[in-house]
């Protein structure tokens, strides 16, 4: 059964050899540049405090200038790689066989159909897990490498800092191979399989994406001045708002701060902000927050709920085997 399944599945396996090595040398290359960039012009200064820091502004810009797109898309290669795995190697997967009756010849021998089941999926799911995971380690070294002079600057929780690190990247695998899966096994034809299976994927993003914050516990944090942030910029910020007189927070249009903006085409300087806020009943500003450093707790709940949802879909794909004759 397994030399059947490497016979099966060879050329998607030489692919993801291909892309695993390829993808290796290309990130080695591109990290060893540019910390050799790094040393040579003495940044490392800068790697904690990025554009901000005392005689950094200018080196650290021209550093971005030439390598915070490229880690971007280091990045997001890792993030649309378990999509275009789950497509392009789970979705075929059973569909392949149901389209062409090949599933048949092999549900008339004495191996369980939830044998061949597994025995094809842990046959491309582990070295895809292989590929991912290797890929994933050298695009964080080299993300990391960087500092705040790159990506991280933007905070854990900027969608592809959060996405393509943790256990982020091996869950959206498990359930882009679960899925995949179960509606090649259910449509039984590879073509509408695989576009169902991107749709489904895509869609799943977006809901984590827009649910996850709410999955873990938020703070409040206030500032005395109305002019100035309540939050920082790593935090993910769930609400934001002006807090009234009463120390209470000003209900949704209960306050325009465009109404103590500047006035009569005057400079800024020649009009008190401070006092206009403190005119309108506003004495300070508020902001509810999800720490930065309950990304990697939220990184693990996630993990958690889709692989759960992972297991039920393959729970159904072996419902869906049994139904075929």
């Amino acid at each position: 059964m397994t030399w059947l399944a490497w016979r099966q599945h060879r050329v998607q396996l030489l692919l993801m050899a291909a892309v695993l090595l390829l993808g290796a040398v290309a990130v080695l290359v591109l990290h060893t540049s540019m910390s050799q960039q790094i040393q040579d012009q003495g940044l490392q200064r800068c790697l904690a405090v990025g554009v901000r820091g005392a005689g950094c502004a200018t080196v650290a810009s021209d550093f971005r200038d030439e390598w915070f797109d490229l880690l971007k898309a280091g990045q997001l290669g890792i993030v649309v790689l378990p999509v275009l795995l789950g497509v392009f190697s789970a979705a075929p997967l059973f569909a392949r066989e149901i389209e062409h009756g090949t599933h048949v010849l092999a549900f008339t021998q004495s191996v369980s159909r939830v044998r061949w089941m597994a025995v094809k999926l842990v046959m491309l799911l582990v070295p895809s897990l292989v590929v991912l995971v290797v890929l994933q380690l050298l695009v964080s070294s080299w993300v990391t490498d960087a500092g705040l002079m790159g990506p991280l600057v933007s905070g854990p929780f900027a969608f592809l800092n959060f996405e393509s690190t943790g256990w982020m990247p091996t869950a959206h695998l498990l359930l882009g191979y679960a899925a995949g899966a179960l509606l090649g096994a259910v449509l039984g034809r590879s073509l509408p399989a695989m576009i169902s299976t991107l749709a489904g994927l895509v869609a799943a993003r977006g809901v984590v994406a827009v649910v996850g914050p709410s999955l873990v516990p938020s703070q409040l944090r206030t500032s005395d001045d109305p002019m100035s942030a309540a939050a920082s910029g790593l935090d993910e910020v769930v609400q934001v708002g002006y807090l009234g007189a009463d120390g209470r927070a000003i209900p949704e249009g209960g306050f325009d701060p465009a109404v103590c903006g500047v006035r009569g085409g005057g400079s800024a300087s020649t009009f008190d902000l401070a006092q206009c806020y403190a005119q309108h009943g506003v004495i300070g500003k508020y902001a509810e927050v999800v720490p930065a450093s309950y990304a990697p707790m939220l990184q693990l709940i996630e993990f958690g709920v889709l692989g759960a949802v992972a297991v039920l879909l393959l729970g159904g794909t072996a419902w869906a085997l049994r139904r075929q004759h």
